[in-house]
């Protein structure tokens, strides 16, 4: 066997070597031992099967199948041994295949000015090592994180791979239609180029957009996060005013009791009466355990007293949390200043709401209950409003039980508006 025939047969299996690694790496990449020793037992097997199949069918044959023999397989490897996802495995072997073109154009440049074969085999090979190291430091990275994204942008990545792998295996492999003169077949490259252009744009356009809303909400909720704050500071501070004036009793005692010693008992009990709406205004009822959630409840409570509006509590809390008392706080505060929004509206006085809260099995139980008029519209599970300024308390709701892996839910049936949450404690 000459040089020539060496180098090609070298660069053969080189090649195949590039696709298998940049396939693997750009759908997720090697997490441990077991999927390196798995790749090596990958490409042996990959490069048996097709020196079996040129000895045995001929290298035209086998260039026909070989997306049985070598793209299909690896898919397969991809998604049973690599626990990768069917779309992800097809769409990382495809642009796999269409980087394979990177070197066979670099050497169809030496090739077109340098009559030499060898020289043209020797710059296929280092090409090969090139792009592998460029592409792995620019392009896998990004790669991986857009095909594993979501289900649309896995479509968009894989939209200009696929169309020129049917393209290049119809014009080139099974027909010699890109080698024949015809316009629509030569126009076919620039017309997929400018149409994936079009879908990359498109694309990029609506994560831009989810972008900006995930970050204008996420603003949004540390806004609510430091407001919370801050009234769960105003809230203590009432407390502490309270335990001032638990402390002055003996001054009032003394001017009561000069009062009734004068005689003016009128003035006594209007001293009592006042007394009285001091401590009622300053001091929280308590719920349960936990000064935070007392604090809130007794805030939205006296809210909804001087609405006219019933409310009830059912609380049964520790006085710790794993929840930060500003993420408790937000996430109370906006679902009890819905409630109190929607309850006002009920015609006649008829508004109320109905709390209940409570842990079970490691796990934070809320439950608000009230009426509305109107329609509510619910959309993807969660109610949505057409009012300027409104629909933030929802998402900041749904965004502190995603991030404790939780679940929430909206209903509205039969003129009453319910939301559960499930948070994880721990």
């Amino acid at each position: 066997m000459n040089l020539d025939a060496l180098l090609n047969l070298f660069n053969y299996c080189l090649i195949l070597i590039y696709g298998v690694l940049l396939s693997i790496d750009m759908s997720g990449g090697w997490n441990s031992k077991r999927d390196k020793s798995l790749t090596a037992v990958i490409i042996a097997v990959l490069i048996a099967m097709q020196g079996i199949c040129d000895l045995c069918l001929g290298e035209s044959l086998t260039a026909k199948l070989y997306p049985l023999i070598t793209h299909i397989p690896l898919i397969l490897f991809l998604y049973y041994l690599f626990r990768r996802s069917i779309g992800a495995a097809i769409v990382s072997v495809l642009t796999a295949y269409l980087c394979c073109q990177i070197p066979e154009w670099f050497s169809s440049i030496v090739s077109y000015n340098v009559a030499s074969r060898i020289a043209t085999d020797l710059s296929y090979t280092a090409a090969i090592v090139i792009s592998f190291i460029l592409l792995h430091k620019y392009l896998v990275k990004p790669a991986s994180e857009v095909i594993n994204y979501s289900t649309s942008s896995l479509l968009g990545m894989g939209s200009l791979p696929a169309m020129y792998y049917i393209f290049d295996y119809y014009a080139t492999v099974y027909t010699n239609l890109l080698y024949s003169g015809v316009i629509p077949v030569i126009e076919f490259i620039p017309t997929m180029t400018v149409l994936s252009y079009i879908i990359f744009v498109s694309m990029y356009h609506k994560i831009l957009e989810k972008r900006y809303t995930a970050e204008l909400e996420s603003a949004h909720l540390q806004m609510e996060l430091k407001q919370s704050g801050e009234e769960l500071s105003m809230l203590q501070h009432s407390i502490e005013e309270t335990a001032t004036y638990r402390h002055d009793m003996r001054h009032h005692f003394l001017i009561l009791g000069e009062y009734i010693q004068l005689g003016e008992t009128d003035k006594a009990l209007e001293y009592i009466r006042a007394g009285q709406k001091d401590l009622e205004r300053l001091t929280p009822t308590r719920y349960c355990k936990n000064r935070a959630v007392n604090l809130i409840i007794s805030h939205f409570a006296a809210r909804a007293d001087r609405t006219g509006i019933r409310f009830e509590a059912a609380v049964s809390l520790p006085e710790k949390l794993t929840l930060s008392e500003t993420e408790l706080c937000t996430l109370l505060s906006n679902a009890l200043e819905n409630a109190i929004g929607a309850a006002s509206e009920c015609p006649d006085g008829s508004g109320w709401i109905r709390i209940d809260i409570r842990t079970h099995m490691n796990n934070l139980l809320i439950s608000v209950e009230n009426p509305y008029s109107g329609e509510v519209k619910i959309e993807n599970d969660i109610p949505i409003t057409s009012r300027p300024g409104h629909g933030f308390g929802v998402k900041s709701i749904h965004s502190i039980t995603e991030r404790h892996k939780g679940i929430c839910t909206f209903t509205a049936e039969n003129g009453t508006f319910a939301l559960h949450v499930i948070l994880k404690l721990n």
